[in-house]
């Protein structure tokens, strides 16, 4: 009887202490596992921003930022262009002069009466190349308007930035009195800056025209 009431009782003890080690072992494993927390996110139903979605919202800050600034480089740029279209619209409306000219005179009734003291044909032709060069001297009023329509975004800062550079033209020219043959002002309207780096040579142009024009005057 003592022996079976001994044996229960190794046998309780045993399955205790295995329970025990049992709880040990799983707290020390809960120990290295990291915390998932998912609940309380998807309760509040909020959600992490992706980074394609914070890149998004950058780009149309800068956007948005670019739409009220601009810098030198893109300004000479869009300069660049305009002039591209006052060049290209010299062509066609150079040609529609002469020919719409040209049209117009050949259909008049030739009179041997002279104009001005010369033959009708001599005056007809003199007109004719005479509204060829006219239609020059529009094309590059209409590429200035077709390239302000096609960038009416950018017309109100390239305006701007045309007023402001300007005021750096005028400021930094050289004084055009000393001007000869020996010492030219270099560039006085700035026409042939294209970028920043040129509008820096044309600095140095014009502080070497004024070193000239102080020194050298006499040699003249």
């Amino acid at each position: 009887m003592a022996a079976a009431t001994f044996t229960i009782r190794f046998i309780s003890i045993q399955s205790h202490a295995s329970s025990i080690g049992k709880g040990m072992l799983l707290s020390r494993s809960s120990a290295h596992l990291p915390v998932i927390r998912t609940s309380s996110c998807l309760s509040s139903g909020r959600t992490t921003p992706s980074f394609s979605s914070r890149r998004w919202t950058s780009t149309g800050t800068n956007a948005t930022s670019e739409n009220n600034t601009m810098d030198w480089s893109s300004y000479f740029l869009l300069r660049g262009t305009r002039r591209t279209y006052e060049r290209v619209f010299m062509v066609p409306c150079g040609l529609l002069s002469l020919l719409g000219a040209g049209a117009y005179f050949a259909q008049k009734d030739f009179d041997p009466t002279p104009i001005l003291g010369m033959d009708q044909v001599i005056v007809y032709g003199l007109g004719t190349v005479a509204a060829g060069i006219v239609g020059l001297a529009v094309g590059p009023v209409v590429g200035n308007m077709v390239f302000r329509v096609t960038h009416s975004k950018a017309k109100p800062l390239v305006d701007m930035m045309d007023k402001e550079f300007h005021k750096h033209i005028v400021k930094n020219r050289a004084d055009p009195t000393a001007n000869s043959v020996r010492n030219p002002v270099p560039d006085y309207y700035g026409e042939k800056i294209k970028s920043v780096s040129d509008y820096r040579k044309w600095l140095r142009k014009q502080r070497e025209y004024r070193r000239k024009a102080t020194f050298f005057v006499g040699d003249d």
